[in-house]
């Protein structure tokens, strides 16, 4: 190929420049290659972007996407962030949640929601009921309890389900379910809180000693009851061997503890409860303790120990009263009875000697010994008064309280008196036996103990609650000194408890003592 020829100068000096022109050398074919070749470079640029903007628009749509299944994340895992790290009531924990879940929506400046659960209605800020929204039932324990429901308040264009993702569709399902165990978890630890609290109540009113036992010896559970001095102790011995109670701290005899262990082996053999009495002297005093073993668990006997020292003192007084009036009345009637009935019998042999000889008898003869019957008679009655005061009649409380009132006064020089409205019938007469007996050892406190010059029994009815109050004016119940308040007052209660009734003691604003005490009857018993 030839060299260009060289720039030539114009008039001036100034160097033009050579115009090259398209070389009409080259073949025609050889251009048409070139032009075909740039075309296909240019398809291929072409095919080039147009992948690249579907990969754009592709990366645009999965970004996107992410980002909601990211704000649905956040929405659950805020949902259980609430519950776990708040430790809120329910009522709370739906607050915040209705709160939490349009941020998780497409359009979260446009969505609202509300929740209803049983009897609770929550709904979001700015809430708005509208045609465009999803809904979804809370299932609470099997049992549909609630509505989950989301709106838009303005429109948007059509998606898998109206304006919403199929996506949400999953989420609010849930968002649901998750509400329902947030429910259910709830109503379990409020039954559980609601049991314990119970447990908690019937443990505190328990005065018995309550203890867990295994086969060895081992303590597992220990609550004191009313034995409060023991408590440290208890805590101190929980998972340790209670012959260490012997051994080192030397609290309990070793054969105490031997006893003991011999009927939690029994109840843990036979699967049958155990029980035994056990007298054993505490800082020098005697103390009868009533033990019972029951077996709980495999190898382990929950054992309950009640103090029964006073109820031991009083059987032991009550037996004691028992012994001392049968004494009582086998004197009077040796001294009273049997000695009118000798005087009888000693009369009766001279009327025999006299009919036996024919000798007339004389009216004043006949006269002695029905005077001496009559006389027995009397007696006789006196001694059935007294081991059955009320008769066994409905009207007999009352009678028996009047005379009583009467007795006292005359016996005493004080002023007692009986005061009742209205007829009152109490037809089961070992019940008005009781209440007599109350009435009887409040009178006797009340003159023996309180010093009273006055006392009022009184005995009132509304509907089928009784009361009655023996009031006096001595000393005061207060004042009176321990031993005058001894086994006495343990009878009154002893009696009252076997009627189902109450028995109080109050001091008057004024001085002295109401004795009150409260039964039920039932017309016609």
């Amino acid at each position: 190929m030839k060299s260009p020829p060289p720039p030539i100068a114009n008039q001036k000096g100034k160097i033009k420049k050579t115009v090259l022109m398209p070389s009409l050398e080259k073949p025609h074919r050889e251009v048409i290659v070139e032009l075909t070749k740039a075309e296909k470079a240019i398809e291929r640029l072409r095919r080039a972007e147009s992948k690249r903007k579907k990969e754009w628009e592709t990366y645009q749509e999965t970004t996107h996407a992410l980002k909601e299944r990211v704000k649905e994340l956040n929405c659950l895992y805020n949902i259980s962030n609430i519950v776990v790290k708040h430790g809120l009531n329910l009522d709370e924990i739906l607050k915040r949640t209705i709160e939490i879940i349009p941020d998780a929506w497409q359009y979260p400046e446009i969505t609202s929601c509300r929740l209803r659960l049983g009897e609770k209605t929550v709904q979001s800020r700015d809430f708005q009921e509208t045609a465009w929204s999803q809904s979804q039932d809370i299932i609470v324990n099997a049992t549909k309890c609630g509505t989950l429901e989301v709106f838009y308040r303005e429109h948007r264009p059509d998606m898998d389900e109206g304006p919403f993702l199929r996506e949400e569709r999953s989420l609010i399902k849930v968002i649901a379910e998750s509400i329902g165990k947030i429910a259910e978890r709830h109503n379990t630890e409020e039954a559980l809180t609601l049991s314990e609290l119970k447990t908690t109540a019937l443990l505190t009113a328990i005065p018995d000693l309550m203890f867990q036992i295994d086969k060895d010896g081992t303590l597992v559970g220990f609550h004191e009851g009313t034995f409060v001095t023991l408590r440290d102790l208890g805590k101190r011995m929980i998972g340790k061997n209670i012959y260490a109670l012997a051994d080192r701290d030397q609290l309990i005899g070793r054969r105490l503890l031997d006893h003991g262990m011999l009927y939690v082996r029994q109840a843990i053999e036979t699967g049958n409860p155990q029980m035994y009495e056990q007298h054993t002297s505490i800082n020098g005093q005697g103390r009868d303790y009533e033990v019972r073993m029951v077996l709980c668990k495999k190898d382990e006997v929950l054992g309950i120990v009640r103090d029964i020292t006073k109820k031991k003192q009083l059987e032991r007084e009550i037996l004691e009263i028992s012994n001392r009036e049968q004494r009582r009345i086998g004197q009077d009637l040796h001294d009273s009875l049997c000695q009118h009935l000798t005087g009888i019998g000693f009369m009766g042999k001279v009327l025999e000697k006299k009919a036996a000889s024919q000798v007339p008898l004389e009216p004043v003869d006949i006269k002695e010994i029905v005077d001496l019957i009559d006389q027995a008679i009397t007696l006789t009655r006196g001694f059935a008064s007294g081991l059955n005061p009320v008769e066994l009649l409905a009207e007999g409380l009352m009678h028996a309280l009047n005379k009583l009132a009467w007795n006292v006064k005359k016996l005493f020089g004080v002023s007692c008196t009986f005061t009742c409205s209205d007829p009152i019938y109490i037809y089961d007469n070992e019940m008005a036996t009781h209440l007599y007996r109350i009435v009887q050892e409040a009178l006797n406190n009340a003159i023996k103990h309180g010093k009273a010059k006055d006392i009022v029994i009184s005995l009132e009815k509304k509907g089928a609650a009784c009361t009655l109050r023996v009031s006096d004016n001595g000393v005061g119940f207060g004042k009176i000194s321990s031993h005058g308040r001894g086994m006495g007052l343990s009878i009154m209660q002893y009696r009252a408890s076997m009627i189902e009734a109450s028995l109080d003691f109050k001091v008057r604003a004024q001085g002295g003592t109401d004795v009150v005490c409260c039964f039920q009857i039932k017309d016609g018993f």
